[in-house]
């Protein structure tokens, strides 16, 4: 073997971009992975793509480990129907299998970009006041922080979003349904009857259900206004990344 192709130690460098074919040819190429193959699944989740087989169930796949804080090394995990997340050790059935497929880009009941800021509720001369991270315009919080824009919805009776953040550990989501006791409790029956999940970089969070509270504080004097809480495994890791202020991302929302 050339010194050019020697690696330092055996364990294979991670860099998305080396899988990534960027180069226009005009020869015959006859070593690509057929669709479907585990080769093939294998290069689309190293791209950060979200895989499943045929035979799985509607919540099960495969994907990079969301880690980003240097606790461990990334590897694949694969996800059960409970959305509990462990290290996939694949079948030499899995090996052999020939029905991988990509995970359908899911149509969202509401999305919107959130750009991530941080705060503190009311006072910052406090030393020991929780941070908040996320997007938030409650009028009882002492400043504004976050962005949260290109909001669409067509099948939600959600009017207005006040916050989505994490706050001493727990996810805050706050909402103003339209103005009419229909919209009012389509929304409640959403989120009490419904898991909520959301969707951010190809990954798949569920936060289960929720019990509104009644949010007085805001301009909406109807009592159209309410407070969403989610404190579950899933909402923790939406928190981490809720804590990378300035870096927008995409956030798709469904209640299944």
């Amino acid at each position: 073997m050339s010194e050019v192709n020697k690696l330092d130690n055996k364990q294979c460098p991670f860099d998305p971009d080396l899988y990534h074919y960027k180069k226009q040819i005009d020869i015959e190429v006859d070593n690509v992975a057929p669709d479907g193959s585990s080769p093939w699944a294998l290069m689309q989740v190293y791209i950060g793509k979200v895989l499943s087989r045929s035979g799985w169930g509607a919540n099960e796949y495969i994907q990079l480990s969301a880690k980003n804080d240097g606790s461990g090394p990334i590897h694949i995990e694969k996800h059960d129907q409970q959305s509990f997340p462990f290290p996939w050790e694949p079948t030499p059935e899995d090996l052999m299998a020939c029905d991988w497929k990509l995970m359908k880009t899911e149509d969202c009941m509401l999305s919107f970009d959130l750009t991530s800021g941080s705060g503190t509720y009311n006072n910052p001369s406090l030393p020991n006041e929780p941070v908040a991270w996320g997007y938030i315009r409650n009028l009882d919080w002492g400043h504004h922080f976050g962005e949260l824009n290109n909001e669409q919805s067509n099948v939600i009776d959600i009017e207005k979003i006040w916050c989505f953040l994490l706050y001493d550990g727990i996810i805050f989501f706050d909402v103003s349904t339209k103005p009419n006791k229909e919209s009012r409790q389509k929304v409640i029956d959403l989120f009490q009857n419904k898991d909520f999940w959301v969707i951010i970089d190809n990954k798949k969070y569920n936060l289960g259900k929720s019990t509104p509270t009644q949010y007085p504080n805001t301009s909406n004097s109807e009592n159209y206004a309410f407070e969403f809480k989610y404190k579950n495994h899933d909402a923790q890791k939406i928190g981490i990344l809720l804590q990378q202020t300035g870096q927008q991302k995409n956030f798709c929302l469904n209640w299944e």
